[in-house]
């Protein structure tokens, strides 16, 4: 049975114990309620994740039945496009995001990853999240975007509300009405308020184009054809909101998994070389993102089992970053693992345009972190709460202590 609640790190711990028994048992499994499929091995989930003639990453129609949802998600998204599509759409993007063009960025985010510490260190306690994981990716895509940093607070509760709204997988898919409730009303008005936001911004470009992202997009061309108005809102909400959740959690992963294994943060200490493979075994133990979403084309056979079309499938990257045939002793964090094919970030056309900036940005913050906040340990005097969803790994929450300077 799929577990339905996770807020502590025990339930996250009987979620991978669940993993483990579906990919021992129904590796590919409808569940009644919703009826969606869930994959949890690492082949099949390779598969869906690749296959995107037979697996669509198109919105499901059920989806887009419901009329609240249809308000939040109408207009066109990249990560909801199959090819053509997708690669024109991409193509606009991803050049800005590849580490060669990332690489200047480098003295920038030190630059900002020595701020947050400075407005810290002192203290000799910190959350983690809001004083430095949300922070530094958050200035880091807003002055790529070319808004305004200090709009910091506002872009936090745009996330808070869309990325944190839970709902069933069967209210979603398999339900004939879906509740309004105050959160989901909360989170239809953020995207009118980020449509607003973000039309204000293109005007202020259209009439004065700067060195940025928005500039860049105002100009872009597919075959010959400008972005719409709602294309160019899409890539805006995408890119602000991505472009931070990710290094989020990976940030607020990695301290958690070094406080969990502190012979790990030792080696680490003494030998900084091995924080690039260190960062990849957190990708890999505690992947950011728990699942994708993809809707059969046609009919299917996954691990011997037929699945129809039309069918909402769950990708599980998670489960398959655990699988002991792809990975020896799936369960013990082990920063030296080589070789380490985990796919946290996704496989194939999909693969997340952002990897790269969240990789540059955790492999500069971490290494200056432990070298400026000696005894560096999570705060475990109350409870770690996990964001309480189906989509994203994270903490509302990280607590940690260390000696001041």
């Amino acid at each position: 049975m799929l577990p339905t609640t996770l807020s502590t790190l025990q339930d996250v711990q009987d979620l991978y114990h669940w993993f483990a028994e579906m990919r021992a048992t129904q590796p590919v499994w409808r569940d009644e309620s919703s009826g969606c499929w869930h994959v949890f091995r690492y082949d099949d989930v390779l598969q869906v994740s690749t296959d995107n003639k037979c697996f669509s990453s198109k919105r499901p129609s059920a989806l887009m039945r419901r009329p609240l949802l249809n308000r939040a998600f109408s207009r066109d998204s990249l990560i909801a496009m199959d090819p053509p599509q997708h690669r024109q759409y991409r193509n606009l993007v991803s050049p800005s995001f590849t580490p060669r063009a990332l690489e200047p960025l480098s003295g920038r985010i030190r630059t900002i990853v020595q701020e947050l510490l400075d407005h810290v260190r002192p203290n000799g306690h910190m959350d983690l999240i809001p004083d430095l994981a949300y922070p530094l990716p958050t200035i880091v895509i807003a002055e790529m975007l070319g808004v305004p940093t200090s709009d910091r607070p506002t872009f936090k509760r745009w996330a808070d509300a869309l990325l944190s709204r839970q709902l069933s997988d069967a209210e979603l898919f398999n339900a004939e009405e879906i509740p309004v409730t105050p959160a989901f009303q909360q989170a239809n008005l953020v995207m009118e308020e980020m449509s607003t936001y973000f039309e204000q911004k293109l005007e202020e470009r259209r009439r004065q184009p700067q060195d940025d992202l928005l500039s860049e997009l105002l100009a872009a061309e597919v075959e010959g054809t400008r972005l719409t108005q709602d294309e160019l809102l899409s890539f805006c909400v995408l890119l602000l909101l991505a472009g931070h959740v990710t290094t989020t959690n990976l940030l607020s992963q990695a301290i958690r998994c070094f406080d969990e294994h502190p012979d790990v943060l030792k080696q680490l200490c003494e030998q900084p070389e091995l924080m690039s493979g260190a960062i990849e075994e957190v990708l890999r133990y505690a992947a950011p993102v728990w699942r994708l979403t993809r809707v059969t084309t046609s009919e299917v056979a996954l691990s011997g089992v037929t699945i129809p079309a039309d069918a909402v499938v769950f990708a599980w990257l998670s489960s398959a970053n655990r699988d002991d045939t792809q990975f020896s002793n799936p369960e013990r964090f082990d920063i030296t693992r080589s070789p380490n094919r985990h796919i946290a970030f996704g496989h194939g056309i999909h693969f997340c345009v952002g990897a790269p900036l969240a990789r540059l940005e955790t492999a500069i913050a971490l290494p200056m972190m432990l070298e400026q906040l000696p005894q560096l340990r999570v705060d475990h005097s109350t409870p770690l709460e996990v964001l309480n969803s189906r989509v994203l790994f994270g903490f509302k929450q990280l607590p940690v202590r260390f000696s001041a300077t």
